[in-house]
């Protein structure tokens, strides 16, 4: 609904809302589950925003079949994971239905962050994030673990993707809310298993450059050396040689 640098309403988005308005809301859930995600990713967000759709179950069917599809907002094209889009959708909508109720502009942040922390479907959004064993998006990980603290009997998977999984954002999450009883779990982790990680995939660039921060930021030389010879060994890094070197030069890092 948005392309271009004057943001004008795409052909495609126009036939969409056409083609909504002559379907019943049974036709509407069929043409979610089509086998071709753009109709697919257009009727969910319909649903989602209608509020006639089951938010988590259209979620979870996109991360199962971990599709992407050409998207174009304002001047920028990408190709997004059609969960992805489903997610964030759901996490908008209800923040700005939460920034309009709002007592006064001052209450607004407030507002959207409570109510992401309390809305019942974000909260199970966030938990098939956090059990499902297929690929997720990493900026979905971010998302999860900053909307709120999670129930306890959550963290036996929570550790499972820090530790075993080398998910950098949950193992923040542990070292935020339970800093002292995962530190040494955390340093046997960067001696032992992030050493022997391979982070190839782009997805994992992320995780590999903030374990390099936490290395580095640290001070200690032991940490430091296994940094150095982490990004000697693995030169995946350099799809964001920017990012890192911005890195490098904080931390005083020459390759």
């Amino acid at each position: 609904d948005c392309i271009g640098a004057v943001c004008s309403e795409s052909e495609q988005y126009n036939n969409f809302q056409k083609l909504k308005n002559l379907m019943s809301d049974q036709e509407l859930n069929l043409l979610s589950v089509h086998k071709n995600p753009v109709l697919r990713t257009y009727a969910s967000i319909e649903l989602i925003q209608s509020g006639k759709g089951d938010v988590v179950q259209l979620f979870s069917d996109e991360l199962e079949k971990n599709e992407k599809v050409e998207t174009f907002e304002g001047c920028l094209m990408d190709y997004e994971s059609v969960a992805k889009i489903l997610y964030f959708e759901y996490w908008n909508k209800i923040r700005i239905e939460a920034r309009d109720k709002a007592q006064s502009e001052s209450h607004e942040e407030q507002a959207m962050k409570k109510r992401v922390e309390t809305d019942l479907i974000m909260e199970k959004l966030d938990s098939v994030v956090i059990h499902t064993d297929h690929n997720v998006f990493w900026f979905l990980y971010v998302k999860v673990f900053e909307n709120r603290k999670h129930k306890t009997d959550y963290l036996p998977k929570i550790e499972e993707l820090a530790f075993n999984k080398s998910n950098y954002y949950a193992l923040d999450y542990l070292r935020k809310h339970y800093p002292n009883q995962y530190e040494i779990r955390l340093n046997k982790y960067l001696t032992t298993r992030f050493v022997k990680t391979s982070f190839i995939d782009y997805d994992e660039i992320p995780h590999l450059y903030y374990y390099i921060e936490i290395l580095l930021k640290s001070g200690r030389k032991d940490y430091r050396k296994i940094a150095i010879d982490k990004l000697k060994g693995n030169d995946s890094w350099k799809i964001e040689l920017a990012w890192f070197r911005n890195l490098f030069k904080e931390y005083g890092v020459e390759l």
